[in-house]
């Protein structure tokens, strides 16, 4: 199951119900209940009777069993709906028992009225138990609650399904905070995802400027090429050859113009777009997300300290409850009576603050899992959108390359059209009637 998504409940938990509740809602039903377990505090609409939210089963004797407040009292119901009897001031064996937060505790009688019947309050035999007295076992544990989230332990509870199975999507792979590899502080898995964002934003600033390098080489070398088509070397080259020559200096001058033109389409087309994608405002944008789920994480972090104070003052009023109990076992008073009834008030308060503060904590962590969901979401589009904007600028560069090549391709045709026409003999022939000094051979001379 999801962080913060209810819908797995513990295999023990107590039930308790406000006298408010009660009072308010009459025949109708019995108010609102929390369970307290290893899931924390659960509220279920009640029902008619004892019978209303959902049954539990014990680990001693497996029976089901509630604990419902009505008049101020907490009455333990077996699965038949009958109330167990106090039998000379001891529980009968097997009674259930209920468990806070890893402890198992044995149910007691310990209301008001119960310690005005004299049965419950008859001398105890020796080695007899408290009915108010409490036995703790330790029960396994199946959530942890790491950096203020509670999330399953390993195999427990029912298997999770991705929110977006087969896709790999950011809002299945990112509730747990990230280890610093140094050790000193953790990476809220929504903060990895930031860093990716604003590291696509390095990568794609970094793309801009070697396509920046790119585009002054492209300058340079038509620069060079324009200068080197000026040279007067092998300008006195003759014939055919000379004019195959004399275009192929023409061509450096056009195949600069060619690379010219692509450095000014590689600026404008490709270096600039990825320059600009995404300007100085999609920081900003991010920082507004990295705040608000740091203040949502703060809220939770808030919660569950209230939490975990809640749960340490129930467990304190829950130990003088017992002190005072244990107390009226030695010397049965009315002041140790009414020591015991405002000990008992004050743990059913400090049961409904911890509930109180349980729900607050669910409600909190529930709205931060809506929210890191719906941020990972719109976080993985952003990072599509800069993705394929790269690959359409980069295939644009490919594009114009190209192009180029074409082009080059022009500017060295009519150069190897002449080349092909290059004749030595006839290159000869031109030169020797431009350049011959006669005709006429020399012969032997005469005596």
């Amino acid at each position: 199951m999801i962080p913060g998504q209810r819908g797995s409940h513990p295999t023990h938990v107590t039930r308790y119900e406000s006298d408010e509740a009660e009072q308010e809602s009459g025949s109708q039903g019995r108010g609102s209940r929390l369970a307290f377990g290893l899931n924390g505090p659960l509220r279920s609409g009640g029902g008619g009777g004892g019978g209303g939210g959902q049954n539990v089963h014990s680990r001693s004797g497996g029976c089901q069993l509630a604990v419902v407040g009505v008049a101020r009292r907490h009455v333990l119901l077996s699965k038949d709906g009958r109330q167990p009897r106090c039998v000379e001031g001891r529980r009968e064996s097997g009674s259930p028992r209920l468990e806070v937060r890893g402890m198992m505790m044995e149910a007691s009688f310990d209301t008001e009225e119960s310690f005005d019947d004299p049965s419950c309050l008859a001398s105890q035999p020796p080695g007899s138990v408290s009915p108010a007295k409490r036995q703790i076992k330790e029960v396994k544990e199946t959530k942890a609650t790491i950096n203020c989230v509670t999330f399953p332990l390993p195999g427990e509870g029912p298997e999770q399904q991705l929110l977006k199975p087969d896709e790999w999507s950011y809002c299945d792979y990112f509730w747990a905070d990230k280890k610093d590899p140094q050790g000193a502080t953790s990476l809220p898995g929504f903060e990895v995802l930031l860093q990716k964002q604003l590291k696509g934003k390095q990568m794609q600033k970094e793309m801009s400027e070697f396509i920046h390098e790119r585009t002054k080489i492209e300058e340079e070398y038509a620069k060079n090429l324009s200068k080197l088509s000026l040279s007067p070397l092998a300008a006195q080259e003759e014939g055919t050859l000379g004019e195959a020559w004399t275009q192929l200096k023409k061509s450096l001058h056009d195949e600069a113009e060619v690379h010219l033109k692509f450095a000014n389409k590689l600026h404008t087309e490709v270096e600039k777009p990825l320059l600009t994608f995404r300007g100085d405002h999609f920081k900003k944008d991010l920082k507004k997300y990295d705040h608000h789920m740091a203040d949502l994480r703060k809220q939770l972090a808030s919660r569950f300290a209230s939490v975990e104070k809640a749960r340490k003052a129930l467990a304190d009023r829950q130990k003088d409850l017992e002190v005072k109990t244990q107390q009226l076992e030695v010397k049965l008073s009315n002041k140790t009576e009414e020591d015991i009834k405002k000990a008992r008030r004050k743990s059913t308060q400090a049961g409904d603050d911890l509930m109180r503060c349980v729900d607050l904590y669910n409600q909190t962590q529930s709205k931060w899992f809506e929210e890191m969901v719906t941020a990972s979401m719109e976080l993985e589009k952003l990072e599509v959108e800069r993705i394929e904007w790269i690959q359409q600028h980069l295939r644009q560069y490919t594009t114009l390359r190209h192009e180029t090549d074409m082009f080059n391709q022009s500017t060295v045709e009519p150069v190897d059209q002449l080349l092909q026409n290059v004749d030595p003999s006839k290159d000869r022939e031109l030169w020797v009637k431009e350049n011959k000094t006669g005709e006429v051979r020399p012969v032997d001379m005469d005596i």
